[in-house]
C-alpha cells in the first residue's frame, strides 16, 4: 500500500475533528490544516526512517508542532489548540495501529 494512501486517511480522519474546533471559521481552517499535514507528516516519516526515535514520541512531537500551528494561524486559544490537536492526532494514530494491525 502506498505511503500516500495513509497521507490521505490521516486527512480524512483527522479533519472531522478539528472541523469540530473550529466550525465557526472552517473555511480558514482548511489551508493551515493542509499545511501543517503537509509539514508534519513527511517530517515524522523522515525522522521515523532515519533515527530510532519510537513513533509514539515522534507523534507527541506532531500535536506539539500542530498546536502550535493552530495556535499561531487561527489565533486560537492555547487550550483549543492542545485540544483539537492531541485529539485529531490521536484518533489517526490510533487508526493507523488498527489498520495495521488487522488489515496490513
Amino acid at each position: 500500500m502506498s505511503p500516500w494512501w495513509f497521507f490521505v486517511l490521516t486527512l480524512v480522519i483527522e479533519f472531522p475533528i478539528i472541523f469540530l474546533f473550529y466550525r465557526k471559521d472552517w473555511k480558514e481552517v482548511i489551508v493551515p490544516f493542509l499545511l501543517l499535514n503537509l509539514f508534519t507528516w513527511p517530517l515524522l516519516h523522515f525522522v521515523l526512517f532515519s533515527s530510532d526515535l519510537p513513533l509514539p514520541i515522534l507523534e507527541i512531537g506532531v500535536a506539539l508542532a500542530e498546536m502550535l500551528g493552530y495556535k499561531l494561524l487561527m489565533k486560537s486559544n492555547w487550550k483549543k489548540s492542545a485540544v483539537a490537536s492531541f485529539l485529531a492526532n490521536g484518533v489517526s494514530y490510533s487508526a493507523g495501529i488498527l489498520i495495521s494491525k488487522f488489515f496490513l
